[in-house]
């Protein structure tokens, strides 16, 4: 594959991955226009409140403007291989500007020796309780309701396996795989606070190579530039950028609290 195909085969994941979550939340609305496509929820967060798959124009512009405008956190998700060239700008324009931006990233598939075990939620109480560990992690300033309604729809898209790493009888890591075409997408990959600084996320993420490398598929995943350099570490390289743009004026609602 070249790098425009790496690229589309990473955003196609990502997009399959967000949706999937979002329509997970209950009364949310699946909205496809000429220039984009988007999910809409009545609960007020990006995490069902977006577009992705952008083909704008000066009109489906203004149309997606329209849209953000109705809910008080709403998410542009501007990924490589869509369009036009311009989109930056395009956005710009209609008043949107870039809250954070991530790094695409992929890893090429090799074997790791021997592995961690790593437990594949298999029915759903393990599915949701797995969900509800990830939100501790990733919003722990969030109320306990708030956590409950991200885990529970984490626990009801389907479409996406959820895994455990076990030590003992205490869950001490978790990830998320989303698989497309060619490519498997590694998401939520956390630790537990105490247990970080042991090698645990790396284990996780061999792990997910070497599912890949089983699976004949590429890697993914998306971060922050503040933890680029880890996942050089794990054999991944930047392939692009993601922008993440806002009708906000006053701040974003991030997909996890900020440290």
């Amino acid at each position: 594959m070249n790098l425009r195909e790496i690229q589309a085969g990473a955003s196609e994941n990502l997009r399959k991955t967000y949706f999937s979550l979002g329509l997970a939340i209950p009364n949310t609305i699946f909205v496809e226009k000429e220039g984009f496509q988007a999910c809409l929820g009545e609960f007020e967060h990006p995490i069902c409140n977006f577009a992705a798959g952008l083909n704008l124009d000066p009109w489906s512009s203004k149309q997606l403007v329209s849209l953000a405008q109705t809910k008080s956190s709403f998410n542009v998700y501007a990924l490589p291989g869509d369009s036009p060239e311009h989109l930056g700008e395009l956005l710009y324009r209609s008043s949107f500007r870039v809250s954070y931006r991530l790094a695409q990233m992929v890893a090429e598939p090799h074997f790791c020796d021997n592995p961690r075990e790593i437990r594949k939620a298999t029915d759903p109480d393990t599915r949701f309780q797995i969900a509800k560990f990830m939100t501790e992690q990733f919003f722990p300033r969030q109320t306990e309701g708030f956590r409950i309604r991200v885990a529970q729809a984490t626990s009801d898209a389907v479409d996406l396996d959820i895994y455990e790493l076990v030590e003992g009888k205490q869950r001490v890591a978790a990830a998320m795989l989303c698989e497309s075409n060619q490519v498997i997408g590694l998401y939520n990959l956390c630790v537990d606070v105490p247990k970080r600084g042991f090698g645990l996320g790396k284990a996780v993420t061999q792990w997910a190579i070497h599912q890949a490398h089983l699976a004949g598929k590429l890697v993914t995943l998306q971060c922050d530039s503040r933890i680029q350099g880890w996942y050089e570490e794990q054999a991944f390289c930047k392939t692009g950028t993601v922008d993440v743009f806002t009708l906000s004026k006053t701040g974003h609602d991030d997909i996890m609290d900020s440290n």
